[in-house]
C-alpha cells in the first residue's frame, strides 16, 4: 500500500448555483427590510418600496432561472443550485402572493 500515489483534483464550481443563492438572499433581505419600513412608517412608506419590490421580485424571478439552468451543467454537487433553486422560488411566491394583495387592497 505504500506505493499509491494519490491525486487531488480540484472539483468545478457551480457558479450559477452560488449565484442563483446570492440573488436569493438579496431577495429575502429586500423583503424583510422593505416590511421592517412599512411596519415602521405604518404602511405610509410610499411609491418606491412598490419599485423596489418590484426590482425583488425580478431578481428572485431571474434567480430561480440561473438556479433551474445550473442542473444543466456536469458537476460534482448541485447543493448550491438546489437550495438557490428553492430559496428563489419561494421568494417568488412571497411577492406574487404580496402582488396580489396588492391588487385586491
Amino acid at each position: 500500500m505504500a506505493g499509491n500515489a494519490y491525486k487531488f483534483e480540484e472539483k468545478p464550481r457551480n457558479h450559477k448555483g452560488r449565484m442563483a443563492v446570492a440573488l436569493g438572499i438579496t431577495s429575502l433581505f429586500l423583503f424583510l427590510t422593505l416590511s421592517t419600513t412599512c411596519v415602521v412608517l405604518a404602511g405610509k412608506a410610499g411609491a418606491w418600496t412598490g419599485a423596489v419590490g418590484t426590482s425583488a421580485f425580478i431578481l428572485s424571478f431571474f434567480g430561480m432561472m440561473t438556479g433551474l439552468s445550473s442542473f444543466h451543467d456536469r458537476l460534482p454537487s448541485y447543493s448550491s443550485s438546489k437550495a438557490g433553486t428553492l430559496l428563489c422560488g419561494f421568494m417568488v411566491a412571497v411577492w406574487f402572493i404580496i402582488f396580489c394583495v396588492g391588487l385586491t387592497a
